[in-house]
């Protein structure tokens, strides 16, 4: 998650997977348009296989291509989740007083990943069980630096007012 906008009473972070998105539509338009050119040229060798491939890097995109916004308000004692997909949005609340600090969540790697290991920012409570910022592990320093980010901002006094 990217940092937005930071006050000292409001912490606002998003996630837009952007390239991901721009890469999933582009393989899915790839796979349509050899299918389309094969089905007009009375090709039909391997149609079946291309519109597999379609559908599944469509799923892939259903599944992974979401916004996500995490918004800590001191003034309204309230955390917002917001998560946007290609079905719908989701949000979620939490009282702010609950909320204790921010750690970092590592998949299980099997040593093979070139771009580190993947990660996504986990928020702990005071009662019930921790609650990821992210549907989805993803590599990068974006999560540590959103865990920075969060920690230090719930580690300030309040502004006082007047």
């Amino acid at each position: 998650m990217k940092l937005v906008s930071a006050s000292p009473d409001r912490l606002v972070l998003r996630a837009r997977p952007v390239v991901m998105g721009i890469g999933l539509a582009a393989a899915m338009l790839l796979f349509a348009a050899i299918w389309l050119a094969k089905y007009f040229s009375n090709d039909h060798s391997d149609l079946t296989a291309l519109a597999l491939l379609f559908a599944l890097f469509g799923l892939a995109f259903v599944i992974f291509v979401r916004q996500e916004v995490a918004v800590f308000d001191r003034p309204s004692n309230t955390l917002t989740l917001r998560s946007v997909g290609v079905f719908g949005a989701r949000e979620q609340f939490r009282p702010l007083a609950e909320v204790t600090k921010a750690v970092l969540e590592t998949a299980s790697d099997n040593g093979d990943s070139k771009g580190g290991p993947c990660q996504r920012a986990v928020l702990n409570f005071t009662s019930g069980p921790p609650l990821p910022l992210s549907a989805i592990f993803r590599s990068g320093s974006d999560a540590k630096t959103s865990v920075q980010q969060i920690n230090t901002w719930l580690n300030q006094k309040p502004r006082k007012k007047r």
